[in-house]
């Protein structure tokens, strides 16, 4: 159990990181508890945040959410916070209380300013980046996918690929057959299932990674190598090197033993 709470106090620390926003949806909570009591949607507001808090940071609610979802995207339920209502709904509660319009105006100053500076923004957060393909995919991934289309000549393929690779290649062109989805999800067997398994390991070996590729059927697989003995292991595994794009390497079999 103590296992539990604290990786939910990680979670709650990254999907917050250095902004101030969980102290806006407090005070908004507070805002909206001392103010707003006669007000019936604003106590709902402010007790369905408290319910969902609780289920986050409670043991067992948390061991069996992790479970569903899974430990690294605990952070979604974090989502259903209604964080922009309550600051909203808090702070209109708080500044409405006053008669007096010029200090409305500095309060409503002061609290908006307090919005606008508590985060960054998205772009300069580095979770997003320009890209220069219609489908909005990594741009490595869309030349991998070009490279792949390029050498296939319309013929039929299947492709196993890392998590983050197997994500945006179905997205870039879903003609790319993938032999799992995200998670490993979709696997047909245990030797696919194996397959992502190995693929997604901290250090994937060559010899496994092409003995299932193969048994598997898979005429390409995409992915970053551990070493230098990897590429050696996929070569005579039957799978050459296709290409590189970045760090990714597209290994290619042109005939399954």
């Amino acid at each position: 159990m103590k296992e539990i709470v604290t990786w939910a106090v990680t979670i709650w620390d990254m999907y917050w990181g250095n902004g101030w926003i969980q102290y806006l949806l407090a005070l908004g909570g507070v805002g909206i508890l001392i103010f707003g009591r006669k007000k019936g949607i604003a106590l709902r507001l402010f007790f369905y945040t408290i319910l969902l808090l609780g289920l986050f940071f409670c043991p067992v609610s948390g061991r069996v959410i992790m479970r569903c979802i899974g430990e690294s995207v605990y952070w979604r339920v974090l989502w259903l916070l209604p964080t922009v209502p309550v600051i909203a709904g808090g702070f209109t509660e708080v500044v409405s209380r006053s008669k007096n319009g010029i200090l409305q105006a500095v309060l409503t100053a002061v609290l908006v300013g307090a919005v606008v500076i508590s985060g960054t923004g998205m772009i300069k957060a580095g979770n997003f980046e320009r890209v220069n393909n219609h489908q909005q995919v990594p741009d490595e991934i869309a030349m991998i996918c070009n490279r792949i289309n390029a050498d296939r000549n319309k013929r039929e393929v299947r492709i196993a690929a890392d998590e983050y690779a197997a994500s945006y290649i179905r997205v870039y062109d879903p003609s790319l057959k993938m032999v799992y989805g995200r998670r490993g999800y979709g696997a047909a067997d245990k030797t696919i299932k194996n397959l992502y398994k190995q693929i997604t390991s901290e250090i994937p070996d060559g010899k496994t990674v092409s003995d299932l590729a193969n048994t598997a059927e898979c005429t390409y697989v995409v992915m970053v190598p551990p070493n230098e003995k990897f590429l050696q292991d996929m070569e005579n595994g039957g799978y050459r090197i296709l290409d590189t794009v970045d760090l990714y390497y597209i290994f290619v079999c042109e005939q399954y033993r």
